[in-house]
């Protein structure tokens, strides 16, 4: 017995000593050369929609969008507090890009390497905004650099724009049985599509006009953006862009073109539901809206005249009251003690005294709302709350403590967070209400290509419609894409995200108190002359109205 247990012994330590443990890989994590390229492209589709959110959080609150919780910005936005969004980009999302193009390149999974190429272009532009010069090409190199140079701004920006280009390729490529770089190889496994929701099938046998008008979307905005340093070439390359007819032509302009992340319902973990619903509606509190993007959304372009109370027509969508009323307690809303800043726009009653920095929001003649006239009850409301209506956030960069207010303040509303529409219910929100956290990331809406469109316009000369033309459409895209998502809960999808009801309500409220179901009714023409008549179907500076203009 004790030879038998001697010989066990050695055995055992000869086993032992005989295997290799590299302690740099977790065994329990799937390695670079396991992994399968669809479930890579999976996860780098996932987290780009939270790396949007990230990124979108912090910049709405430098933007006067969200409130900061603190009264200086180098407080507000730290270096720790993009720590999240900086991980997300690398760890996850270019690190993935990497990992997944070193395997579908040689292999011919085309569809996955040009999907790839977009989500890492848009990834790496998004960095750059932030940051500036960033590491990227040293940056995966594992431990044989832990200390990777930056990259210059001008050569990223560059490098996005190749990545685009051979995206559009990989996405038309035909498929075929050679085996050249890039190519479409027929027994390609499939793929999920997590923002159009083609299926594996047509993506691998059939380009993708989506994905590549995607593409030229983000091409326009890195060449918008690379106008302030090189305008002739940023004029160029969208003049191109607008004339391309082409099949790998076009932007983002038809509403199931939207390039967004949607959202579920589901609350087991993983939770499926918009981050901003999870953070806000289950127990109250949560961020804070923007008080001076609901002033300027009651009051500001003569929202109110046009509107009744109801201001821009998605302030609604945007916005959801808890209260109706707002409070005259100090004990929930603190700045009612506090004295009106310096730098915020006021009256005295008489004379109107404008912010000394800012001016005032662009304003009409009377009976425009608010008016220039001192009297307008919207000039108290410039600081601490926009309305006495519920209406109730916090200012820019307001540092105070939380008060028990998290049934009370408002909240996100159905658009896009998933939250509920505001129809004068008055209710605390909870985890049951409005689409239930189904809202989506809006990442490239058509509106955004059409205000991208009308800024080239306004300052290059690049072709296509005038700039008034393009702003106007991207208004119009705006307002009817806020109601269609909010009603419907989706974009050309079988998702089905409104609780029982609640798109019944929304269209009923809506159609009742914005002029007949319409958002604003555009004006066909107008004139600064007298006009000899006043009734019947006019020409008005030659152009030829028809009945209902």
């Amino acid at each position: 017995m004790k030879l038998y247990k001697k010989i066990v012994l050695t055995l055992s330590v000869v086993v032992a000593s005989s295997c290799t443990l590299d302690l740099r890989e977790d065994p329990n994590a799937v390695q670079p050369d396991e992994v399968l390229p669809s479930l890579l492209l999976n996860s780098m589709q996932r987290n780009l929609a939270t790396l949007v959110n990230t990124a979108t959080g912090n910049g709405q609150q430098l933007v006067r969008q969200q409130n900061a919780g603190s009264a200086l910005y180098q407080t507000a936005i730290t270096p720790q507090g993009l720590n999240g969004f900086w991980s997300t980009a690398y760890s996850s999302i270019l690190q993935d890009a990497d990992k997944l193009t070193k395997i579908t390149k040689p292999n011919g999974y085309a569809r996955h390497t040009g999907i790839a190429r977009i989500i890492q272009a848009y990834t790496l532009v998004t960095l750059v905004d932030f940051f500036g010069d960033v590491p990227f090409s040293e940056a995966f190199g594992g431990d044989a650099n832990f200390n990777p140079g930056v990259d210059s701004q001008a050569d990223l920006y560059d490098y996005a724009l190749v990545l685009l280009d051979s995206a559009k390729l990989d996405l038309t490529t035909n498929t075929t049985t050679s085996s050249p770089p890039g190519y479409q190889n027929p027994t390609a496994p499939g793929l999920a599509d997590m923002y159009y929701g083609s299926g594996a099938a047509t993506l691998v046998t059939n380009p993708s006009v989506k994905w590549i008008k995607l593409a030229n979307s983000l091409k326009l905005k890195i060449l918008l953006n690379l106008r302030l340093t090189d305008q002739t070439r940023a004029e160029t390359g969208i003049a191109a862009l607008i004339a391309d007819g082409s099949a790998t032509g076009g932007f983002i302009q038809a509403q199931d073109e939207n390039f967004i992340f949607r959202y579920g319902t589901t609350t087991t973990d993983p939770d499926a539901r918009h981050p901003n619903f999870v953070g806000q509606y289950p127990a109250g509190g949560g961020a804070y809206m923007s008080n001076w993007l609901i002033w300027h959304m009651l009051y500001g372009y003569d929202a109110i005249h046009r509107f009744s109370d109801q201001g821009d027509p998605r302030i609604r969508f945007y916005f959801y009251r808890q209260v109706l009323a707002n409070s005259t307690s100090t004990n929930d809303i603190r700045c009612l003690g506090e004295s009106l800043p310096t730098h915020y726009p006021t009256s005295t009653g008489s004379a109107i005294i404008d912010n000394t920095i800012a001016g005032r929001p662009p304003m009409g003649t009377a009976p425009s709302h608010p008016t220039n006239d001192p009297t307008d009850g919207a000039w108290n409301r410039t600081f601490c709350y926009p309305s006495g209506i519920g209406y109730w956030g916090r200012d820019h960069v307001d540092p105070q403590g939380i008060p028990p207010d998290g049934l009370l303040r408002t909240a996100w509303g159905v658009y896009p967070t998933g939250g509920r529409f505001d129809s004068n219910a008055g209710a605390a929100v909870s985890a049951t209400v409005g689409q239930r956290g189904a809202g989506f990331q809006p990442i490239m809406m058509r509106s955004y290509v059409s205000f991208m469109l009308a800024e080239a316009a306004l300052f290059m000369s690049v072709g296509g419609s005038t700039a008034l033309t393009y702003y106007t459409n991207g208004l119009n895209q705006s307002f009817t894409d806020v109601r269609d998502w909010a009603v419907n809960g989706t974009y050309n999808t079988t998702t089905v995200a409104a609780t029982a009801g609640e798109a019944t309500l929304l269209s009923t409220f809506y159609s009742l108190n914005y002029l007949g179901g319409a958002l604003i009714t555009p004006v066909v023409a107008a004139t600064t002359g007298n006009l000899a008549s006043l009734s019947g179907t006019l020409t008005i500076d030659g152009v030829a109205t028809v009945a209902g203009d």
